[in-house]
């Protein structure tokens, strides 16, 4: 906060008129009609701009509208401009240098309004001899409105003291007098953080990241409930953005935690009976099925400038067609994907769900794993996980098909959400190392498998242009050349495969692979 001008907290119960009285035995007050202020405080759905310490306001104080982007502890604003528009995506922000640090936070999330401040401002103004403004104070009492929630009340109300150029002695004095002789603290809390704690709301709640403290003796049922719970929570909390189609984070966070649900059930093996592990098994399976659709729209949009990049300028607007003919379709996808998200089949899943995990495991129960420690079971599942990883990829030749390389990357992706799920069993730095390596090795098999998918469905893209008549020569060569574009990257990444996969099977880290998860290395029995 600027050194003149400084925000005190006014006690709930405190004579308002007592403070006026105070301030009117040193000095005359001119008092100005009161006024309505309104913030309405934005973010992303998970927090981007909290996360990184930053405050975003709308602020509309009368016929002006401002938005000011600034530090969690100090009110004085990196970025304060007007606005002309509703805020969402990073291109709806006003242009300039100023936005671009932001623009970066935001990447392709949309803005979204968390809750509204309701600010009643009274303005005194104090007077000298010659009536000139020495100081100014507004008194604000504030109510916050969380609309989303459907949630308000009142919150602090407060008293700003502010300098007037040439009078910073006048200044000092009232804030003594404030501070000494009224015994008005120094606000210490972020306005947003005391209204989102007064609505219930935690900043910062949402992350699509996983974060167990798990217990090492604990059940190993019991304790795969707990992370499938988390995983469905994820889902639910996705479900409508994903619906609104707020922004495309939404349904692949939604579709993360699908997969790592599958995964949890088909990897953390012999937890829970087979009938139930294979029945949701495949109830994800269709939620996999029927979302996938839209997000593979999301991805040719979100790369559409890539594509049209690597593509020589004169031929460049030759691809827009496929853009026009993406953003035709979408439409009837999205409306697709929403009445799946809103049939009984998608809801009784949902729903049956949470009651088998919210349910009590059984005292004693015949499944093999499902009462053993869930170390033990981890360092099971891990070990023999990372063990497939290494076989697959030793076998990998340059005359390996394509499908041995997906195999090999589905293997990994198992590996990586076993090591996930139960990173806090492991020393952190040692776990944080081996994700690092897995996201590498994943990475360039990703880089493989999607380029050849997206080629694929842009020959057939172009195949369905065509038919419908939608695409021009010009247009259908384009796409050719993208095309071939693609075919080439996918080429350079499984020629880096070998070096990169070295480097994951490198003697340093097979040993931190056994020192954490082989138990029998952990016994000192040997490998």
């Amino acid at each position: 906060m600027n050194e003149f001008d400084q925000a005190y907290l006014v006690p709930d119960g405190t004579d308002l008129q007592g403070i006026k009285d105070a301030l009117e035995a040193r000095c005359r007050i001119g008092e100005d009609e009161p006024r309505h202020l309104l913030r309405r405080f934005h973010d992303t759905f998970d927090w981007s701009l909290y996360l990184a310490g930053g405050v975003l306001e709308e602020r509309i104080d009368g016929h002006q509208r401002v938005m000011m982007w600034r530090d969690l502890n100090d009110e004085v604003p990196v970025l304060a401009c007007e606005l002309d528009r509703d805020l969402g995506f990073a291109a709806d922000l006003p242009p300039g240098p100023d936005t671009e640090r932001l623009a970066r936070l935001l990447g392709i999330r949309r803005l979204l309004p968390l809750l509204d401040v309701h600010s009643r401002i009274l303005t005194w103004r104090l007077l000298n001899e010659d009536d000139k403004t020495i100081a100014r104070l507004e008194l604000e009492q504030n109510r916050y409105d969380d609309k989303a929630r459907e949630r308000q009340g009142p919150i602090s109300t407060r008293l700003r003291l502010h300098a007037v150029k040439g009078y910073e002695a006048d200044f000092r004095d009232t804030a003594r007098l404030l501070n000494e002789e009224l015994g008005l603290s120094l606000v210490r809390t972020e306005l947003l953080l005391e209204a989102l704690a007064s609505a219930g709301r935690k900043p910062g709640d949402y992350s699509s990241q996983l974060n167990f403290r798990l217990d090492p003796d604990r059940r190993a049922d019991a304790t795969t409930k707990e992370i499938l719970l988390h995983l469905l929570n994820t889902i639910e909390v996705n479900v409508p953005g994903t619906r609104d189609n707020l922004d495309s984070e939404f349904l692949h966070d939604l579709r993360v935690a699908v997969r790592r649900t599958r995964s949890a059930l088909t990897q953390i093996k012999d937890v829970f009976a087979p009938d139930v592990v294979e029945q949701y098994k495949d109830a994800f399976g269709w939620i996999g099925e029927f979302t996938g659709p839209v997000r593979d729209l999301d991805v040719y949009l979100l790369d559409f400038n890539a594509y049209q990049a690597c593509l020589p300028e004169p031929l460049r607007p030759h691809l827009e067609p496929l853009r026009d003919f993406i953003h035709a379709h979408y439409g009837e996808e999205q409306k697709n994907l929403v009445e799946h998200l809103d049939s009984k089949r998608f809801r009784d899943l949902l729903r049956d769900w949470r009651a088998f995990l919210e349910a009590p495991v059984p005292e004693s129960s015949v499944v093999p794993n499902a009462m053993r420690p869930v170390m033990a079971v981890a360092n099971d599942r891990i070990w023999t996980m990372y063990r497939r990883v290494r076989k697959e990829g030793r076998a990998m030749t340059p005359a390996s098909p394509a499908e041995d390389m997906h195999e090999l990357r589905k293997s990994c992706k198992k590996l990586r959400y076993l090591i996930e799920f139960f990173d806090s069993l492991y020393p952190k730095q040692e776990v944080r190392q081996l994700v690092k390596l897995l996201k590498v090795l994943l990475d360039n098999l990703g880089k493989f498998q999607d380029l050849a998918v997206q080629a694929d469905h842009l020959r057939e893209m172009a195949q369905r242009m065509r038919d419908e008549d939608r695409a021009s020569t010009d247009t259908l060569l384009t796409m050719g050349i993208l095309v071939g574009d693609l075919l080439e990257h996918q080429h350079r990444a499984r020629e880096e495969f070998a070096e990169i996969f070295a480097g994951f099977d490198s003697d340093e880290h097979q040993g931190l692979f056994k020192s954490l998860f082989d138990a029998q290395k952990r016994q000192g029995k040997g490998a």
